[in-house]
């Protein structure tokens, strides 16, 4: 495996495994902006449209977001390095949001795991 190839398996794993602490989610009519505890904001329409991110270090990331009944699936690939698949979903009592991670590094086998994310506590009003 040559160092590109390594570096770009190592930016696939970067994205399946270094989720933030914390996910804001904010819809409109056709996007969803997914906002990380660290204040990086992407946005994404749920139409399939595919758009490419630079990636500092070199190489791009092809990232295509759409409906999936009620899920929201998101798909990242690194040129040549790989596939990163997170389903987005609700619980069925709808107080915990589930993220189904699915990597594919192009070897022949994937790595499947769920993140769960509670939500955020709110200050309580004074009055």
């Amino acid at each position: 495996m040559s160092d590109e190839q390594r570096e770009r398996m190592r930016q696939t794993m970067d994205l399946a495994f270094r989720a933030p602490a914390a996910l804001t989610i904010v819809a409109s009519d056709s996007t969803l902006t997914f906002t990380s505890d660290s204040g990086s904001a992407l946005v994404l329409y749920g139409d399939g449209r595919k758009f490419k991110q630079s990636v500092e270090g070199g190489g791009d990331i092809e990232i295509k977001a759409r409906w999936q009944g009620n899920d929201f699936v998101v798909e990242r690939k690194v040129s040549g390095g790989g596939k990163v698949t997170e389903d987005y979903l609700r619980s069925q009592d709808g107080k915990q949001l589930f993220v189904i991670v699915s990597v594919d590094p192009g070897r022949g086998r994937t790595i499947d795991f769920r993140r769960v994310y509670d939500p955020a506590a709110t200050a309580p009003q004074s009055q």
